[in-house]
């Protein structure tokens, strides 16, 4: 069941997450997926901390799941405390059980987010990268000059086209994303559904990416985004500077 907001809703940002359960390669065959729990927990936590009203949104309100791969110590530097923290982290978030259907965004709704942040996990490969529901969201953030960030795979949903489109509303903006070399250098390499970093070549965007498993955060006037797990505190600290600029800006006029 999806949470509905109230009509006085206050100022709030909206994590738009994938509710995808299955990550579907190149060969045919098709493993486990979702978000990525230590992309979404850290960038939370932050904006948690910094006073923010919290949602979360999936295309159309599904619940999400977490990859289970973000949650293997393998994939956390052998780090079973990290792995335990995470997962505690994620339960003290009863939002991921009552999602916004971003289908069902009413203008009242659209009005009040401040800002949108998007993480990643190979769940955004397969269903906020082709979802018209995304796309007219993205192109809200652009009309209205509202904050945005994408993380890791989260980029891929700067994709997502509406009908009514013939190009993705950001396409042409400087960003990052999980790159080629750092998906050639994991357990998928070669069976990935797509390359990211190539699509969203293709798709008219200006790729940065900086070395593998670093941090790398593209700061353009549009889009705020981060390449990897390893980006996440630099791009939450740039974000909330972003809505921290806007913020005062309207409070201005």
């Amino acid at each position: 069941m999806c949470y509905t907001f109230p009509m006085n809703q206050q100022p709030y940002i909206l994590f738009l997450l994938s509710s995808a359960r299955v990550l579907q390669l190149r060969d045919g065959t098709g493993i486990p997926t979702g978000f990525w729990a230590e992309e979404l927990v850290v960038p939370w936590n932050l904006l948690k901390n910094a006073g923010w009203t919290l949602s979360i949104g999936t295309p159309e309100g599904n619940i999400p799941i977490v990859d289970p791969d973000s949650l293997d110590i393998a994939n956390l530097n052998n780090d079973r405390q990290k792995a335990v923290k995470l997962a505690e982290q994620l339960s003290r978030i009863p939002e991921l059980e009552h999602p916004v259907s971003v289908q069902s965004l009413q203008a009242e709704q659209l009005e009040s987010m401040q800002g949108l942040f998007i993480p990643g996990g190979n769940g955004p490969l397969m269903d906020l990268a082709k979802s018209a529901d995304v796309a007219r969201l993205l192109q809200h953030c652009r009309d209205h000059r509202k904050a945005l960030a994408t993380l890791c795979h989260g980029s891929a949903a700067l994709l997502a086209t509406a009908h009514d489109q013939s190009a993705p509303p950001f396409s042409g903006n400087p960003v990052t994303c999980f790159s080629a070399a750092e998906e050639a250098a994991t357990a998928l390499a070669g069976r990935w559904p797509y390359t990211l970093e190539e699509h969203l070549r293709n798709a008219g965007f200006l790729v940065s990416v900086g070395e593998s498993w670093q941090s790398h955060v593209v700061d353009d006037a549009q889009i705020l985004s981060g390449q990897n797990p390893a980006s996440a505190v630099a791009l939450t600290e740039a974000f909330i500077q972003r809505l921290f600029f806007q913020t005062n800006k309207e409070n201005r006029q």
